[in-house]
Order: structure tokens, then sequence, then C-alpha cells
């Protein structure tokens, strides 16, 4: 037990230090690409890429950040949330983001133990945290995000068809086929209603971005995943609009962005949660069945 505790903990740690890298992400892959929603956003006159510049830095004053102001979670405890040089805001997302991944990353570890399946579901679960933050700050879902993680659900599913040895286990697909319907059926409900709204209000009332995002979960984990995913991603949309807009802070008119509730979903799926509530209100056997047998 005292081991399990230890390895929790240092999958915690390891998962912040990638959080750490997400933001860096969410923030450089749309730069100078999309036009952000929100003046949170400041935009930069020069051009960035996930690896230049190498060092990170203060969008406000725009120095190099040293080495002991990008420890995760410890930096923007010990700055009080600020930057080390000019002294500007450092929005808390980042320290939410570097907790998050932390959790998530623990999480992942105690339900698929130390495996690949753990590693690869961790590597989607990361892809969403960038799509969720690019989608808040942009509206947008880059194709180049979502392309080449569609292609990858598909592989999945070839090599764990073909393969001697299953390489990848549930939540993950198991054949091309299943891979197939995923991708068929679960983005072909969600362009249905983008269309169906479309001709009824003459606007767009969800980005085909959602619908490509939705292609990504329909071919990794198949079918049943992507439906899942759009029914619970879109109760827990229509909960907050309505909560925001009780709150005054739009109307019905208003634009929010779907992305980020679809990927609460899809993780939930990955971590069973259809089948965790089902046992929480009929509980037949110890909760332990949920803990992989690897830890």
């Amino acid at each position: 037990m005292q081991t399990i505790v230890y390895l929790t903990l240092l999958y915690f740690l390891f998962g912040s230090l990638i959080g750490s890298f997400l933001s860096v992400c969410a923030y450089r892959i749309p730069m100078g690409k999309y036009e952000p929603i929100h003046e949170g956003v400041k935009e930069l006159n020069r051009t960035l890429s996930i690896i230049s510049p190498a060092r990170s830095f203060c969008p406000r004053c725009e120095k190099t950040l040293a080495w002991w102001h990008t420890i995760p979670l410890v930096s923007w405890l010990i700055l009080r949330g600020r930057c080390g040089h000019c002294d500007a805001t450092i929005p808390f997302r980042y320290f939410f983001i570097e907790l998050m991944t932390g959790l998530l990353c623990a999480l992942t570890f105690l339900r698929f133990g130390p495996s690949i399946t753990g590693l690869v579901a961790f590597g989607f679960i990361c892809l969403c945290i960038i799509i969720a933050f690019i989608d808040l700050d942009y509206m947008i879902i880059p194709d180049v995000i979502t392309y080449p993680a569609t292609c990858a659900g598909l592989a999945i599913g070839v090599i764990n068809r073909y393969a001697p040895v299953p390489f990848l286990r549930h939540p993950f697909v198991s054949s091309p086929l299943e891979s197939f319907y995923g991708l068929l059926m679960g983005p072909g409900l969600l362009l249905a209603v983008w269309w169906l709204y479309f001709k009824i209000r003459k606007r767009e009332g969800l980005g085909l971005g959602d619908v490509k995002f939705l292609a990504v979960v329909g071919a990794t984990f198949g079918m049943e995943s992507a439906w899942f995913t759009i029914f619970f991603g879109s109760i827990l949309g229509s909960v907050i609009a309505i909560v925001a807009l009780i709150a005054r802070r739009g109307s019905f008119a208003s634009y929010f962005p779907f992305g980020p509730y679809l990927v609460v979903a899809a993780v939930a799926y990955i971590f069973d949660l259809h089948l965790l509530i089902g046992h929480l209100l009929a509980p037949t056997t110890p909760i332990t069945w949920w803990i992989a047998t690897q830890v």
C-alpha cells in the first residue's frame, strides 16, 4: 500500500511537469494563426512554435524566465502569481493546468497501472487539455491536432487487430471496424445537429472543430465513447450555459465554446465514469475493481 502511495505521488509530480509543457502548447500553437475571442490573450509580433523559443518567457515583458520561475506549481505559489521580472499577473490557469494534469496522471496510473495503455491514455488526455484551452481562448480546435490524432486512432484499431498480442486494452478500440464505426457514427450525429441548427437559425450553433474532435474520440475509443461524449458533454455544457445566463453574463445569442465540455466528457469515458456512476447507484462489488491489478 505504501508503494502505491509513493508511486501515485511520483506520477502526480511527473504529470504536473507535463502540465507546464501543455500550457506552453496551448499558448503557442494558435498564436498568430487565429484571432482570440477575449482580451486576456496577448498577441505577440513574432512567430512562435512549441520548440522556439526554447525557453519560457513572460507574455507581458517578453523576458526569458529563470529556471526557478518555471518549477511546476511551486513557482506560481512562491511568486504569488506574478512574473519574476515585471511583476505582471500570471493567470491562475497555468497553475490550474499543472495541478489538473498532475491529478489526471495519478488517476491514469491508478486506473491502468504502469502500462502502455496507461501511457497512451495519458497522452490522449494531454491532447484534450491542449484542445480545451485553445478552444476557450480562440473558439477553435486546430486541424493540426485533430487530423493526426484521428489517424492515430485508426492506426490503433489496425494494430490491436493484427498484432500477435493486443497492443492497447480497454477503452481503446480493438479492431479497424470498431474504429471506423466510431469515426462514422459519432461525428455524423454531431454533424447532423450542426446542419439542422444552421438550417433553422441560419447561423452556426457549434463549430466543425467539435465534429472533428468527435472523430478523434470515435476513431480511438469506438462508437460508444463518441455517443457518451456527445450526451455527457451536452448536458454539462447546457447546465453551465444556463448558470451563466442566469448570472447575466450572456444572452441566448452568446457563443459558448463547446469543445471543453466534450473534452471533459471524453476524459470521463476514459476513466469509465459511466460504469462508476452505475456502481455507486447500485453497488454490488467493492470499488477496488476500478484500480488496475498491475498497481
